[in-house]
């Protein structure tokens, strides 16, 4: 699948989130990880799909809007199809290597403690 990019290459790769957000931040990442049902690498990111419940896509909205608000080079867009939803993730190619560590962190592979730094 071929996207148009939506990430900001113009910004800073650096995260602004302050210290006492990290808490919710982390938790409300975790959720997404436990209701994730698969993760889809393309070209600029990636793009984890969710079932379709509200609450999922309450929590996909708000990271989508906070994460935008500290980590200002992400690009994010949330969909709602039939079945499912989905957060389009993408970054600058500076940002390749921190994409990769959360696709691992995503697929399992990495501990959320590697990337809580990122967020």
């Amino acid at each position: 699948m071929k996207f148009i990019p939506i990430y900001d290459d113009t910004a800073p790769i650096m995260c602004t989130i302050s210290s006492d957000e990290i808490p919710e931040r982390v938790e409300l990442v975790e959720r997404m990880r436990h209701n994730l049902e698969r993760v889809e690498r393309i070209e600029h990111g990636m793009l984890l799909h969710f079932p379709n419940r509200a609450d999922i896509a309450t929590d996909l909205q708000r990271f989508a809007v906070d994460e935008k608000r500290c980590c200002q080079f992400w690009g994010f867009a949330v969909a709602a199809l039939e079945n499912e939803l989905t957060l389009r993730w993408e970054g600058p190619p500076d940002a390749e290597d921190l994409m990769a560590r959360l696709v691992a962190y995503f697929e399992g592979d990495e501990p959320l403690t590697t990337i809580s730094g990122l967020l």
